[in-house]
């Protein structure tokens, strides 16, 4: 494993961003199932289920399914109870740690909300401010066109100073706690973050233009193509998703997620999704769903494809509802009914400014189609980016991305763009000064990670090390 400081790295990301992406794999949409893909998808399918593994896998999709129907019945009567949730001033009382039998519960749903992680008036400073700035600046655009409400903005003074703040990343310290890394001799270094610069959502009270159906996000067909990120699922695959451990870094750092440059493709691994509270939010205000049953949804959405008629075909070059270049996986009641979408994904229970909410990257979610509130539906997307090698392209990207005003490489395309672009606005918030910790700089490549702190393991300083040499151009 290496990291490759390319033109990418040190050409304008105007520049890089505007190349032409790979070719798109060809699909042919029919009217009465998923997208026929091309023939290598089928070879792909054989390729994983070999015939040895036909038996064992077969008979795992049965037991699964009758797992997920007990499920559901949990999670449809539990509602938003089933989603774990703690103050802040708990951990911290804690020693920072999220207490055992809480992080058990995390470990099982893949979600979870701090209380109060900041002040609520910091998290409503921030909102306004955002406000004012769309409303100075409202040619950026954003979703949907005619009356935004996510932004393509991404160097605000509030979104740089929430990616530093001390408190947000010693959060994702303690979620990073729930992953475990068994050889530490691997270049990975949980208890470093990368920034991820994503946007952020102010949605109006009585919106009903907004729409994000269930999905996962980072890649699509990549879960299957890429040999590394395959291998994170190979239990699953060969018949045995009880033994899935969805909390095991080793091999993540290593995988691709985005082999294709499509909208939504995501250039870093998240280990977590997460937002901060910007308003005092409650189910069927516009807020967030998610199905909290993190084992069980993963290992259906990954062997779903190698089933037709609830028999197992390798034949088809089909994978519903992933399309190479899409970025994401939708997954739908037509296609993957045994989640049973109507009952086992709930909202997410009442947030309030300054809540933190963090969902594991394989967690399903969606948003709210209506925002049936009287207050706004308001959300800063903050997400945790280990420092493993694969990031450490995406840490540099950023880097150029703040230095140059400009949208971060998987954004640039966003929507149909390009709009006005940030560096044209006076009072942009990418200057050093707004970034509030040493910890914000190193995340965006600014500061050097401290090689010799004691008790590192051997893959964290070399990682460190790793990351150090690529900020320099080594």
């Amino acid at each position: 494993m290496s990291v490759t400081t390319t033109s990418t790295v040190t050409a304008s990301p105007l520049a890089s961003l505007a190349s032409v992406p790979p070719a798109a794999p060809k699909s042919i949409y029919q009217a009465d199932g998923p997208p026929v893909l091309e023939q290598r998808f089928a070879e792909l399918k054989r390729e994983i289920i070999k015939p040895e593994l036909e038996e064992a896998v077969s008979a795992s999709y049965v037991r699964l399914k009758a797992a997920l129907a007990d499920e559901v019945e949990r999670i449809s009567k539990a509602q938003q109870s089933a989603v774990p949730e703690i103050a802040w001033s708990e951990v911290v009382a804690n020693g920072g740690r999220i207490p055992d039998e809480l992080a058990e519960r995390v470990r099982h749903t893949g979600c979870l909300i701090f209380r109060g992680l900041v002040s609520e008036e910091q998290a409503l400073a921030w909102k306004e401010e955002l406000r004012d700035y769309t409303k100075r600046h409202s040619a950026v655009g954003g979703r949907p066109l005619s009356d935004p409400t996510t932004w393509l903005l991404y160097w605000t003074r509030p979104q740089v100073q929430a990616r530093s703040h001390p408190d947000i990343l010693k959060a994702m310290d303690v979620t990073s706690q729930l992953w475990h890394v068994d050889d530490d001799t691997l270049p990975i270094d949980m208890s470093s973050q990368v920034a991820y610069c994503d946007r952020f959502r102010i949605r109006k009270a009585g919106d009903k233009a907004y729409s994000l159906k269930a999905h996962l996000d980072s890649s699509s067909t990549e879960r299957w193509e890429d040999p590394a990120y395959r291998s994170c699922y190979q239990k699953i695959l060969e018949g045995k998703w009880e033994e899935h451990d969805p909390w095991q870094m080793d091999p993540r750092g290593d995988a691709k997620v985005a082999l294709y440059r499509g909208i939504g493709s995501c250039s870093g691994f998240r280990s977590f999704q997460g937002w901060l509270g910007m308003s005092d939010c409650a189910p069927g205000e516009g807020t967030l769903r998610v199905l909290p049953s993190l084992k069980l949804s993963t290992a259906y959405i990954m062997l779903r494809p190698f089933f037709l008629d609830e028999k197992l075909d390798v034949s088809q070059p089909t994978f519903p509802g992933s399309i190479p270049t899409k970025g994401q996986i939708y997954a739908s009641p037509k296609y993957h009914p045994h989640l049973d979408h109507a009952r086992a994904i709930i909202s997410i229970p009442r947030v309030k400014p300054g809540d933190f909410v963090f969902w594991h990257a394989d967690v399903l979610h969606e948003v709210e189609d209506e925002n049936n509130g009287i207050n706004d539906s308001s959300v800063m997307y903050i997400p945790n980016v280990p420092l493993c090698e694969y990031n450490i392209q995406n840490m540099l990207n950023h880097r150029n991305a703040f230095r140059e005003v400009v949208p971060p490489p998987d954004y640039y395309r966003d929507f149909g763009g390009p709009y006005e672009i940030e560096r044209e606005h006076e009072d942009h918030g990418a200057r050093e000064q707004n970034i509030l910790t040493l910890r914000g700089k190193q995340a965006l490549g600014l500061a050097d990670f401290d090689e010799n702190e004691p008790g590192l393991t051997e893959g964290q300083r070399k990682i460190r090390k790793m990351a150090n040499a690529a900020m320099r151009g080594q």
